[in-house]
């Protein structure tokens, strides 16, 4: 399999019994290098089997899902880890063209990875993926964009609803339709395709409000040309695609440049893991959802419940009008002592009620339109995430280069094979040797025509791999927000039952100063 990997062939039981017939021989050289290498890396360990010159890594066995990308030795170290991150990148949050490549390809196309992501399977070491750390990404709680409905209605004959989007960091108002977020956001998959960006919501402006936001808090879509021209230019955004002139084809990369100082052996490792990533994804859509779904019905509850507290205040409240009496007996007109206290207190009883009513409506709504809102914003980058990761199934070049392989190295053999033939034909006459050199003819034209599209396939595979890395490292750094959301979930939950539980104090004291002699009531 060493051999197979070696001349650019599928490592595969597949491809062994293939060429089961004329399986090539490994390359070694160097083992024996690499042998004292790891004697000499053996002799850092202390007792305990602990590397002693090396920060503290992470076992194989750890039950991290995200095992494979960056992690913090501890939170007070995250703040420097991440400058140390961004002293690689440019301002666009690319890294810098003085970053070392971790691979790089020979003259044959076979890519020689970096050492240093693992060593002999005990120890796997870690890396911060080579990502912008801008902190305004995570803080799904902040808002740049404000969208509500324009008054007039677009449109001469078919009318249409328009927008007007302001923002604050383009100090812009703009005027947009439906349609015109339509198209940004198949923009950003034809224009990022390997990337994760907001998902069209359905029509309505709460939902294109967290879709704008959405955008401008990621930094290469907040740099994006086309992006700024949608939340600045005051033109008709159809005119602004057609004379703009702007670039929408994918964007091209360097995978060994965007790479950065990570081995490639940790990005191929990280991606063989795809499906395990995508099953925890669709567990998260799936946590978040049933979380939002709870969250929705404990705000209804709590709105049912204050209405209940309402009807039931409206029952203890007694109006100010005279007791008027058809019979115009005195007896039913003149109230005893304690039953103007018991109802001076009753009227207490129900302003209290009345209070609590408020309150739970107050708790529902802010459950409904700020914690719950939260989760949905979490929820959209677990929605990201997993269409990412769908468009990336769908483009993935393995079995496609595993093919071209194969079929290059059958012709490379057929030609080696008429290559022989020709030369131990040499005495023959010239017309039995122009047969043969047309087929080599034929086959060097196959030949260099596989090796360009393996070459192609194999950058755009490279490219997708990085890509797939820092995006998985994006979406893991997304859960810093629950943070957020939390401590303002438990703060919210603090105040509305210490207001509650005021309430009730209050309420008892009314409650203590209701008459209780039977004997007053009738006196």
């Amino acid at each position: 399999m060493a051999a197979l990997a070696q001349k650019n062939m599928s490592p595969s039981i597949e491809s062994v019994a293939f060429h089961k017939d004329d399986l090539p021989e490994p390359d070694l050289k160097g083992v024996e290098s690499l042998a004292s290498e790891i004697q000499t890396e053996g002799s850092k360990l202390d007792d305990t089997g602990q590397d002693t010159s090396q920060p503290s890594a992470y076992p194989d066995n750890s039950d991290d899902p995200w095992f494979s990308t960056a992690k913090s030795s501890s939170a007070a170290a995250a703040p420097a880890t991440g400058m140390a991150s961004m002293s690689l990148l440019d301002n666009d949050g690319m890294p810098s063209s003085s970053s070392q490549p971790a691979s790089y390809s020979n003259t044959n196309g076979e890519r020689t990875a970096g050492r240093g992501s693992a060593s002999s399977g005990s120890v796997l070491q870690s890396t911060i993926p080579s990502i912008n750390m801008e902190g305004v990404q995570w803080q799904l709680d902040l808002e740049d964009v404000s969208i509500k409905e324009a008054a007039e209605r677009g449109g001469i004959v078919f009318k249409h609803t328009n927008y007007e989007v302001s923002t604050r960091s383009f100090t812009a108002m703009v005027v947009r339709r439906y349609n015109d977020f339509f198209w940004i956001s198949n923009y950003l998959v034809k224009r990022y395709p390997y990337r994760m960006h907001p998902n069209i919501p359905p029509k309505g402006f709460p939902g294109l409000t967290r879709f704008s936001s959405a955008i401008l808090r990621i930094p290469f879509l907040r740099r994006d040309a086309l992006v700024i021209q949608f939340f600045t230019n005051t033109d008709e955004f159809s005119r602004v695609v057609k004379v703009g002139n702007l670039d929408t084809d994918s964007e091209e990369i360097d995978p060994k440049e965007e790479a950065g100082n990570t081995p490639w052996t940790e990005i191929k490792q990280t991606y063989s893991g795809f499906d395990d990533f995508y099953g925890q994804v669709i567990k998260d859509e799936e946590k978040y959802r049933t979380q939002i779904t709870a969250l929705e019905k404990i705000a209804r509850y709590k709105q049912a419940i204050g209405d209940e507290l309402c009807a039931y205040s409206d029952t203890l409240h007694l109006s100010n009008t005279p007791i008027e009496s058809k019979t115009g007996s005195l007896k039913f007109i003149v109230q005893s002592k304690a039953k103007r206290a018991l109802n001076t207190n009753l009227n207490e009883l129900s302003m209290v009620f009345s209070d609590v009513s408020l309150l739970a409506k107050s708790q529902g709504e802010v459950m409904k339109t700020i914690s719950a809102e939260y989760l949905r914003r979490l929820y959209d980058i677990v929605i990201s995430m997993k269409l990412m990761m769908d468009r990336m199934r769908l483009m993935d070049k393995s079995k496609e280069i595993q093919r071209v392989s194969e079929r290059n190295y059958t012709n490379r053999k057929s030609l080696a094979q008429l290559n022989n033939d020709l030369s131990g034909n040499g005495t023959g006459s010239i017309r039995e040797q122009q047969p043969d050199r047309a087929s080599i003819e034929r086959l060097e034209r196959l030949v260099k025509d596989d090796t360009d599209e393996l070459q192609k396939l194999e950058t755009e595979q490279q490219c997708m791999e990085v890509r797939f890395y820092q995006e998985l490292a994006r979406y893991k750094c997304y859960e810093s927000f629950l943070q957020t959301h939390y401590h303002r979930l438990m703060e919210d939950q603090i105040k509305h039952h210490t207001l509650v539980l005021n309430a009730w104090k209050q309420a008892l004291v009314n409650a203590d100063n209701l008459p209780t002699n039977p004997l007053d009531f009738i006196s």
